[in-house]
């Protein structure tokens, strides 16, 4: 029999079939014994590394491999695992145990060198905004990241940590404790990723600054207008420049960063929108907004090296302005990002290479927002990205999955473009074609059958914006169908026809009867629960919004899905953007 390519994700860099086959017996045969113990952890990975053995099938440290790397050979005679650090021997057991699964009886003879395109390839995963992963999700979360090649993760927090002496304002969201967090970032070391710590210290801040306690400390107390819709806001969003803010800043990270074994901090920083608008409004006319930015980011910068830590923050304000950016603090390291397919991040990561920064870059999986996903725009945004952060030299990529707005999302909606991404970032050329399936089986901890199932389903719902040729930044129109009020659903059913709804609706019956075969209750439900969502904002926009029957038992259903992965923190408010009552 010829031997097959096995099917591996990530895809390795180079693969050569020799022909023929290894036999593999099982346990005790030293083949099968070495194929059932191969290492799972970085201590098992270390520990196997630092044993100097000479059998047949054998892991041994090879220096001149780069970081990560590792060289797998599969002869006649044996099975031969080289590489230079943990990390690389835990790399090659992945792909060794993938080849196994799908040749149990025998391996096929080949070799393969594997190595990192991109030295950070990192996840974000949004837990302020309402939905915040119970531990075990999270745990199960890092263990497929682990697969996924990922090495930097990043939990986005304004306020869902328990900090000591604020209980008012994270009291109701069900937060992250600091003994979860010190288990998690375990958990990370085991599977050689770095649990960074992310604390927005700037912008953002409105989950703190509606309480009275803290609205001293805000820009504008009395609310804002925001320069991009000019609507008035009433509560407050960014903490003013001043000392009282940094103190503040300071207390937080002294709560949060002991937690943590990582010597690096994601400080945000991003959308200041009321900067200039009230406590900074002189110093803003006088120097410019973002020279006042600068300037306070500089000192909440210091804050994190003063605490032994390297600086990330959001680099969008800085690029507003490309002259700043070489004033920028040489020790922090910006995140440059953009979430929409075209975004401009070569001339962005361009100008970051010509002033020899160092710097990542942050595209997005283009499933917040929305119910069913924007996998199109996903996977080219991401692509984009990881494109011209190999090109420009970046550290690294870091892939976000926002919540804005409720974080309505049903989980696999993320999967595919997350994995998509990762893959990329670890080796551009060899993963350009995706392996949906394999991807469910590994993040979702699924079946081949209901991975096969769930794969067909998701990419068909991800084509569901497809269906109406007029777009939205940032969101799907049938989220924004929903949620929207009766003047916004005006300007958001502006141009688009009956054909197109009635186009939506069929795509969406198609996806549910695609639904229907996943076996796995959880999966399915998240999805169908996803779906009448979105035909639920379709019948709105045509007029024909579902009965408050019809809504209550939606409404049940999605808390039912809701609580299957995260906590209940968060979820009445997430219910509430829905506006399905």
């Amino acid at each position: 029999m010829r031997a097959q390519l096995p099917q591996l994700f990530p895809r390795p860099r180079e693969l050569n079939l020799r022909g023929g086959f290894l036999p593999a017996p099982a346990a005790p045969h030293p083949t099968g014994v070495f194929l059932k113990s191969l290492p799972q952890t970085i201590a098992e990975a270390q520990t196997t590394l630092d044993t100097s053995k000479h059998a047949a099938c054998r892991i041994e440290k090879l220096p001149k491999l780069a970081a990560e790397s590792y060289y797998l050979e599969i002869t006649s005679s044996g099975i031969h695992l080289q590489a230079s650090d943990a990390v690389g021997v835990l790399y090659g057991c992945q792909t060794l145990r993938q080849i196994h699964e799908q040749n149990p009886q025998e391996l096929p003879q080949l070799e393969i060198l594997d190595s990192p395109d991109l030295a950070v390839r990192g996840f974000m995963l949004d837990v302020s905004r309402c939905k915040v992963p119970t531990q075990n999700e999270l745990r199960q979360l890092v263990r497929a990241l682990c697969r996924l090649r990922v090495n930097q993760l990043q939990l986005y927090i304004e306020h869902t940590f328990a900090f000591s002496g604020h209980d008012e304002v994270w009291q109701s969201s069900s937060p992250l404790t600091p003994a979860e967090i010190e288990q998690l970032d375990r958990e990370c070391l085991n599977h050689g990723i770095e649990l960074v710590p992310n604390l927005n210290t700037f912008g953002h801040m409105e989950r703190w600054l509606k309480h009275p306690r803290y609205q001293a400390l805000a820009e504008c107390p009395e609310g804002w207008i925001h320069p991009l819709t000019g609507l008035f806001k009433p509560t407050p969003a960014t903490l003013k420049p001043d000392q009282a803010s940094l103190d503040f800043i300071a207390n937080l990270l002294d709560s949060y960063l002991p937690h943590f074994r990582s010597r690096q901090v994601n400080i945000g920083g991003d959308e200041p929108w009321e900067l200039g608008q009230g406590f900074s409004k002189s110093a803003v006319e006088k120097n410019g907004k973002h020279a006042v930015y600068l300037a306070h980011l500089k000192k909440i910068c210091a804050l994190a090296s003063d605490r032994g830590r390297t600086p990330q923050f959001w680099g969008d304000i800085l690029l507003e302005d490309l002259k700043l950016a070489a004033d920028a603090p040489t020790s922090a390291v910006p995140v440059v990002w953009g979430y929409d397919a075209g975004h401009p991040f070569d001339a962005q990561a361009g100008r970051l290479h010509e002033l020899n920064r160092d710097f990542l870059i942050a595209p997005g999986t283009s499933a917040w927002q929305s119910f069913t996903g924007r996998l199109a725009n996903a996977l080219t945004n991401q692509s984009e990205a990881i494109a011209a952060a190999i090109k420009y030299e970046a550290r690294g990529v870091l892939i976000t999955s926002w919540g804005d707005n409720g974080n309505h999302q049903p989980w696999p909606t993320t999967w595919l473009p997350l994995a998509s991404g990762l893959a990329q970032a670890w080796c551009f050329a060899a993963n350009q074609k995706d392996d949906t399936e394999k991807v469910c089986q590994i993040i979702g901890g699924l079946t081949i059958a209901d991975a096969q199932a769930t794969a067909k389903a998701l990419k068909h719902l991800g084509k569901l914006d497809e269906c109406i040729a007029k777009t939205i930044r940032n969101k799907s129109l049938t989220w924004e169908f929903l949620v929207s009020n009766a003047e916004q659903l005006a300007v958001a059913c502006a141009g688009v026809t009956k054909e197109e709804i009635k186009k939506s609706i069929e795509h969406l019956e198609v996806g549910r009867q695609l639904c229907d075969l996943i076996s796995h209750e959880i999966v399915r439900e998240e999805l169908l629960v996803g779906i009448d969502c979105a035909l639920a904002g379709l019948l709105k926009a045509r007029g024909q919004p579902i009965t408050p029957t019809q809504a209550a038992a939606l409404e049940t259903r999605y808390r039912q899905a809701w609580l299957q992965r995260a906590r209940v923190g968060g979820l009445e408010e997430s219910v509430r953007e829905l506006h399905l009552t």
